[in-house]
């Protein structure tokens, strides 16, 4: 596992914390608001916002070591329309955090929580473009190749690779 790169790893921690904070902080607001929690439950929310920046921040510094290596094989434009919408995510989830900070200090700021669960839900729209920039990266670029060894690279380039079939250890080459 280590050997992987770190970046398609971490990246995943910002996507779930991203995807949960509309959800936990419409929740919470609504249970504020009916009384069925305290005021002070909203630092559950403000939490998870300082998580999502903090991994995004990680996820944008491990990406760019990676970029390097991948430059070898993806070009540039492509790399770079990624590396745009992930640059915008800890922009995004510092400001919820922000919101969120003034959702739990303010007494009886309903509709600011209320707010930061649109604002929230809203900033999956840059969320969901850098995730789908990467993995265009990987599926439609071969973003991956750049960290395969070199002998697995050139089977690649060669044309020929192993299938493992269904029935056993049938392994065949094949020309594709």
């Amino acid at each position: 596992m280590f050997d992987l790169p770190l970046h398609p790893i971490v990246v995943h921690f910002p996507i779930v914390l991203g995807s949960l904070l509309p959800f936990l902080a419409l929740l919470l607001w609504w249970a504020i608001k009916k009384d069925l929690l305290q005021q002070n439950a909203w630092a559950l929310v403000v939490v998870m916002a300082l998580a999502y920046g903090a991994t995004a921040i990680v996820a944008v510094e491990v990406g760019e070591e990676d970029e390097e290596k991948v430059e070898e094989v993806v070009s540039e434009k492509v790399i770079e329309e990624h590396e745009e919408a992930g640059e915008m995510i800890p922009w995004v989830a510092g400001t919820l955090f922000l919101v969120s900070i003034a959702g739990m200090v303010k007494k009886n700021s309903h509709a600011l929580r209320l707010g930061l669960a649109v604002l929230s839900l809203t900033a999956l729209i840059p969320l969901v473009s850098a995730g789908h920039t990467g993995g265009e990266l990987v599926y439609q670029h071969g973003a991956a190749i750049a960290h395969l060894s070199p002998d697995k690279q050139a089977l690649i380039e060669s044309g020929k690779f192993r299938i493992k079939h269904e029935d056993g250890d049938k392994d065949k080459d094949h020309d594709d």
